[in-house]
């Protein structure tokens, strides 16, 4: 089967990179359906084969110049198209950070719908928590162009971004935050409540350091 559609593809080839995606189920994916990536089409599906392992192979051409950008940490999942509600669509996340290109003929896996987008959010919260190191490096380098109430203000606006996507960290990330983000944010209040020492200020200072603690806590969960 594999086979057959490689030769439909060769058939057909036009410089385009052309390579098949194996799914579970299409959803009424049909061949003509587009591709689409990031609010725009970057190709279409050459055809769709039920195989002998009991699944199907959707074989896909993309444009060249989109290549280089469909690495193997790529994701693959069928939609309603954006701009046809009444057809299907391939919908790419494209990923050039993870793996080698795809190749010409080469076979990838397609995933569901909904767990394309789990994926798609787990890798955002680990680049928001990479992210974040280098925002505090970058933080304290600016300390002298805040004031100390600014920095309290930014500090727990990043507390309750951490708090909020905790559930979705993977196992890296929770310990890139472990071990390296929360002793820099208790060394910067420890630092902000020597600045603005006053008791009208504990209760603040106070929050802040029952938030660092319950992501602290939760996070070894």
């Amino acid at each position: 089967m594999v086979l057959g559609l490689m030769g439909l593809m060769l058939t057909g080839c036009t410089g385009d990179l052309d390579f098949i995606v194996r799914f579970k189920a299409v959803d009424g994916l049909r061949t003509g359906d587009r591709v689409w990536s990031d609010a725009q089409t970057i190709g279409a599906v050459s055809a769709v084969d039920y195989s002998d392992q009991a699944d199907y192979l959707v074989a896909v051409s993309i444009e060249r110049q989109y290549a280089e950008a469909l690495g193997q940490g790529s994701l693959f999942y069928v939609d309603t198209d954006p701009q046809a509600p009444e057809r299907k669509a391939l919908m790419v996340i494209l990923d050039a950070s993870n793996g080698d290109p795809i190749t010409d003929g080469q076979t990838v896996a397609g995933t569901a719908r909904w767990e394309a987008r789990m994926q798609q959010m787990t890798r955002r919260m680990e680049e928001t928590v990479s992210g974040l190191a280098v925002e505090l490096g970058q933080y304290w380098q600016d300390l002298q162009n805040l004031s100390a109430s600014e920095q309290v203000q930014r500090l727990e606006q990043e507390l309750d971004r951490i708090i909020a996507e905790l559930r979705r960290l993977s196992a890296s990330a929770r310990h890139e935050l472990r071990t390296n983000i929360l002793p820099r944010l208790r060394e910067q209040l420890a630092e902000l409540r020597r600045k603005l020492q006053a008791p009208e200020n504990e209760g603040q200072f106070d929050r802040l350091e029952e938030k660092i603690e319950r992501i602290d806590r939760e996070i070894r969960v």
